[in-house]
């Protein structure tokens, strides 16, 4: 099982699942955050519509379901920072 280390030092296991999804997480949040902004134009469609579909456009090499993990996990942290 993997581990990481916490802010305090001690190493924990790892809860997430999908790791490897990891690394590109932070260039995710940074690709769809203009479809959080208060004067997003999306023509009534659902934001996490275009979510997935950045990250598909963006990384053609991603299955699915794995756009779909980094699609929920980067609509979570912009309802957090809210």
């Amino acid at each position: 099982m993997d581990e990481f280390v916490d802010q305090g030092g001690q190493a924990r296991p790892e809860r997430r699942k999908h790791v490897e999804l990891r690394p590109l997480f932070d260039d995710v949040v940074r690709r769809v955050e203009p479809y959080f902004r208060e004067d997003a134009k999306l023509n009534g469609s659902r934001t996490d519509f275009w979510v997935v579909r950045a990250i598909c456009d963006a990384y053609p090499q991603l299955s699915n379901e794995e756009a779909h993990v980094l699609a929920r996990a980067a609509i979570r942290y912009h309802q957090e920072r809210k």
